[in-house]
């Protein structure tokens, strides 16, 4: 009996280790970047319309795609509330400086739980900005997630995932990964900057100097500054200001000999 009892222990401890294993292979990012994100598989609106992502996003600015599902009770929320207080935290306005879009990768989140959650993080917007929420059924979201490296996986009621943020280019090409569910307002610009050079979209003189400066860490997964950008920028801005101060100096001495 207490053989027996012993060998259902192990079996369960067998279970259990397996299931982690499979989280651990299964969940995450698989990193696609210069990867086409799936524009075609349907999606639907808040209000119950059939789109795809095609037909909804601006094509000239760049894309700040999100992944949470809205009966998760944990994560999902976290992630949404990352966004908000980054959103907040920057100069660049989702709707008009780049798309802001979040799809729930449940099928079973219906279109008016969308809704719900659209008007929630809506409402720290101004009127002409815009944060969109989608719904989709099993095979769309496989596909989309597919397309971007999103793993996940049921894990009993409820999904394991990864946590973060997808930036993509006008074209809907992969442009960067922010993972985490906090967000750093200066990384979040360089993002979107970095994605809005794949389109037509122009970048300011302040922005590309911001951009120059830093290098993304592909390990800690944030832009970090680059020593020798910033000491060739120095650099330039040093002779630029002595040829000015030289020019200066010879229209005074030119001013005086007349």
């Amino acid at each position: 009996m207490r053989f027996l009892f012993f060998l259902i222990i192990l079996t369960l401890q067998a279970y259990s280790i397996s299931d982690v294993n499979d989280i651990r292979n299964n969940v995450g990012w698989e990193e696609k970047y210069g990867n086409s994100i799936d524009l075609k598989s349907q999606i639907v609106s808040v209000s119950g319309e059939k789109t795809n992502l095609k037909n909804i996003l601006n094509k000239d600015i760049p894309t700040v795609f999100v992944l949470a599902y809205y009966s998760c009770p944990k994560m999902c929320s976290f992630i949404l509330d990352g966004v908000k207080d980054v959103v907040q935290a920057s100069n660049k306005r989702p709707g008009i400086d780049y798309n802001l879009v979040t799809l729930s990768f449940n099928s079973k989140d219906s279109f008016e739980s969308s809704k719900i959650f659209e008007n929630k993080y809506s409402s720290i917007l101004n009127a002409d900005e815009s944060w969109n929420f989608y719904t989709s059924d099993d095979i769309s979201i496989e596909k989309i997630t597919k397309s971007v490296g999103f793993k996940f996986q049921p894990d009993g009621d409820e999904f394991a995932h990864p946590a973060g943020i997808i930036l993509l280019t006008n074209d809907g090409i992969v442009s960067r990964y922010l993972s985490g569910v906090i967000y750093d307002p200066r990384d979040f610009k360089l993002a979107i900057i970095e994605a809005s050079q794949g389109s037509t979209g122009t970048v300011s003189l302040s922005d590309k100097v911001l951009l120059y400066c830093f290098d993304f860490d592909p390990v800690g997964k944030k832009y970090a500054l680059r020593a020798l950008n910033v000491m060739k920028l120095g650099g330039a801005i040093t002779l630029f200001a002595i040829i000015i101060m030289m020019g200066f100096l010879w229209l005074r001495k030119n001013k005086g000999e007349q």
